[in-house]
Formats: C-alpha cells, sequence, structure tokens
C-alpha cells in the first residue's frame, strides 16, 4: 500500500514537473510547409482541457485573418485544430491561440503564436501586392497602404513615393512608413482634381530581406471621376487642342520631361514623334 501511494506521488510530482510550453509539439510542425488547415498539439502525456468558445485564429502576413475550431481529443491529451480552408497561398503564416483556451494539466496557459511558411517565389509575392483604396475610380487621393506577403525590413533612406497626375504632369511627394508588411505613405494635401493618376513606389526603395531581390518599380492607377475627360492631344491641359499643344508636346520630347496621357495622341502607349505627326494631322484636318 505504501508502495503505491509513493508511485502515485512520484507520477503527479513528475507530472507538475513537465514545463508544457517545452512538452508542446505541433503538426505540422512550425517553419515551411506546403499548405495549412489541420493541426494537431500535444503536450507529453500531459491532460489537456480545451475551454468552451475559444477561436483560434490563421492570419496571414499582409493579408486577411479567418477563424477554426478548437477541441480536445477523446484521449483527453490531443488539442485539434481545424479551418474551412486549406491555405496554399504563399507566404507566412501566424497560427493565434487566445489566452486561456487551454488547461494544460492544470495549468492555464498564456496566449500562444505558432510560426509557419509557404515558401515565396518573386512571382508570387508580386501576385498577391494589394494597395488601399484599391485602384480604379476614387473620389480623392491623399493616404495609402501597401500590403505585401513578405515581412518590409525596411525603407531606403531619402526615397519618396510619388502622385502624378498624367492629365495635367502635376506632382506630388511623399515619405514611405514601413509596418510590418505594410508601406504607409500620407501626402500633405487631399487631391481631388479630376484626371487619371498614378502612384509609382521606386524601384529599391522598399527592402524586403527574404525576397532574394530588390523590389521592382510599383505603380497604383487611379480615376478622380468629374468634371470633362482628358481630350488625346490637350498636352497643355487647357480643355482645347490646337497649335500650343504641338509646341508643349515638342518641348516634352527634347526636354525628356515626364508626358500626360493626352500626349500619347495615336494611342499607342507610348509618347514619341509620330504623336507629333498625329496631332498636327488632326489638326490640319479639324478633328
Amino acid at each position: 500500500m505504501a508502495m503505491l501511494i509513493m508511485a502515485v506521488c512520484y507520477s503527479r510530482s513528475a507530472f507538475a514537473a513537465v514545463d508544457p510550453y517545452e512538452a508542446m509539439q505541433i503538426t505540422p510542425a512550425e517553419g515551411e510547409v506546403t499548405s495549412l488547415q489541420h493541426f494537431t498539439i500535444t503536450f507529453a502525456d500531459l491532460p489537456v482541457v480545451v475551454r468552451p468558445n475559444c477561436i483560434p485564429t490563421l492570419e496571414k502576413g499582409g493579408g486577411g485573418t479567418v477563424e477554426g475550431t478548437m477541441r480536445a481529443d477523446a484521449d483527453g491529451k490531443t488539442v485539434i485544430i481545424d479551418f474551412e480552408e486549406c491555405f496554399t497561398t504563399p507566404g507566412h503564416y501566424f497560427l493565434n491561440i487566445p489566452e486561456s483556451s487551454l488547461v494544460v494539466n492544470g495549468q492555464t496557459l498564456l496566449p500562444l503564436t505558432l510560426r509557419f511558411v509557404i515558401p515565396v517565389t518573386p512571382e508570387s509575392f508580386y501576385e498577391q501586392i494589394t494597395i488601399d483604396p484599391a485602384e480604379g475610380v476614387v473620389e480623392s487621393l491623399q493616404n495609402f497602404t501597401v500590403s505585401l506577403p513578405l515581412m518590409v525590413g525596411e525603407i531606403e533612406y531619402g526615397m519618396e513615393a510619388k502622385l502624378t497626375n498624367t492629365t495635367t504632369g502635376e506632382t506630388w511627394s511623399a515619405d514611405m512608413y514601413d509596418v510590418r508588411y505594410n508601406v504607409l505613405m500620407y501626402f500633405p494635401d487631399e487631391v481631388t482634381t479630376p484626371g487619371e493618376y498614378v502612384l509609382t513606389i521606386p524601384t529599391g526603395a522598399i527592402i524586403i530581406y527574404t525576397l532574394g531581390e530588390d523590389v521592382h518599380e510599383l505603380n497604383f492607377h487611379y480615376t478622380i471621376a468629374g468634371g470633362t475627360a482628358p481630350i488625346p492631344g490637350d498636352v497643355d491641359g487647357d480643355g482645347s487642342v490646337n497649335i500650343a499643344d504641338v509646341t508643349a508636346l515638342i518641348d516634352i520630347l527634347l526636354n525628356a520631361i515626364d508626358a500626360p496621357a493626352t500626349a500619347d495622341v495615336d494611342g499607342d502607349g507610348g509618347v514619341n514623334i509620330a504623336d507629333v505627326t498625329s496631332l498636327i494631322d488632326r489638326l490640319l484636318n479639324g478633328n
């Protein structure tokens, strides 16, 4: 009888001596994976309780967060976590388990964050870049947030983002700030003038240590609606097409000045001497 009591006491003391954080094992293991959907967690042979109404989440770096379900297996020693969707998109992922969700051998655990990565190629990196506000028609432009699938290391010192009204050629510049998977830009004035706009982040401005190459130039296109539509050939932006636009277009070509969208008179996507010819023909023919 005495030996049985000693065995029970030894067993309890052995349980108490095990640190659940050190004993924790998760499948799939943290690090590089090919997909994410189902997880199991054990704490050696320690009993575990999953408290009700506790919701695990899977967060994608630079992306969204989804909720899953969590329960204890019938053996009372395994935590099972499931998500409806199987995630295969390259990027960084964080499995978050809220504080007090798990009680291991009587010990309530602190919040847990487990880290995974589905390898990112340069091609998949650029495919996943998003921006707020989204490209397209907007009412105004001032602040932007670019979200990336890899952690931003830093912003190259002295480099700025540029917002250009391609209708008039007017430009604005702003500093960039990195916050984890995001790059933030705040222009000093809200832009509301109707026209076509492009936001440009120059090559090398965003530094990402894990990409394996410089981030190339990024361009995002917007339209502020209202007023009259830009007129092809109205190079000087005065609302009409005349000989002054020919002079403005020649000045742009001779001085290598950034050309507004209206300078692409022939609509071939480039601005060159052929546009001068097209503009002169248009004026001579009264078009």
